[in-house]
């Protein structure tokens, strides 16, 4: 593929083949003169109007053709040419800056251009495709939407903790009370149950010790009032006997 490169007031013809450039030709740059512009009267000058945004190319995709891919990475000065054009072999088609030098790309045959990959101020690698002439455009197809995700199902409120269970009140008869606070250990005796003056009814520590409540008198425990594990301040009903 050939290119023109313009440098230094020198132009260059270099064709590039197989990743090797060779140089064709070399001669001086030809700048086309200005005419002669007459100086009007100072006037204010206008504050310049925003430059919009280039609106990105819809993407299409090509079958067959020719595509014209950049030789270097570079920047895009310069695209000459849009979708639907007809250009002639030789014609410029796009200006790409690389190593500090404008590079011109010119179309290698003639045709109609049908896809423009590229617009000006975009950066481009090495074998991007730039332009491409003939061959069959296709619009490329609509990325799928993804579908909204589902609302999450609602989160049953806790069940109320049930209510504690009143405490058995005491019965009437003889009440057995802790002579000191500490933690109920065992017990060795259930409501209905005959005892002897002296039988163990429980088991308390206090104090790292443990201390053994035994019945004060024969009878029948009419109720118990505390289980193994619990605690109890001094004076708690812990057992009655009837």
């Amino acid at each position: 593929m050939k290119y023109k490169v313009t440098l230094n007031g020198r132009t260059y013809e270099v064709e590039v083949e197989a990743g090797k450039a060779m140089l064709l030709d070399e001669y001086a740059a030809v700048a086309p003169v200005a005419a002669p512009v007459a100086t009007p009267a100072a006037a204010p000058v206008a504050s310049a109007a925003p430059v919009a945004a280039p609106a990105a190319a819809p993407a299409v995709s090509v079958s067959g053709g020719t595509t014209v891919s950049a030789p270097m990475p570079g920047n895009i000065l310069k695209v000459n040419v849009s979708v639907g054009q007809t250009v002639k072999e030789g014609d410029l088609l796009v200006v790409l800056e690389a190593m500090k030098m404008e590079n011109e790309i010119y179309a290698p045959c003639s045709g109609t251009v049908t896809a423009v990959p590229v617009t000006k101020g975009a950066t481009v690698d090495t074998g991007a495709a730039m332009v491409v002439i003939g061959g069959t455009a296709v619009a490329a197809a609509p990325a799928p939407v993804a579908a909204p995700a589902p609302a999450p199902a609602p989160v049953a409120a806790p069940a109320p903790d049930p209510a504690p269970a009143p405490a058995a009140a005491p019965v009437a008869g003889e009440a057995i009370t802790a002579p000191m606070p500490g933690n109920i250990l065992k017990v060795n005796v259930t409501a209905g149950q005959a005892v002897k003056e002296g039988d163990v009814l429980l088991v308390l520590e206090a104090m790292k010790m443990e201390n053994e409540i035994m019945a004060p008198r024969a009878g029948t425990v009419a109720q118990v009032l505390v289980t193994k594990g619990a605690t109890v301040d001094t004076g708690a009903t812990m057992v009655v006997l009837s």
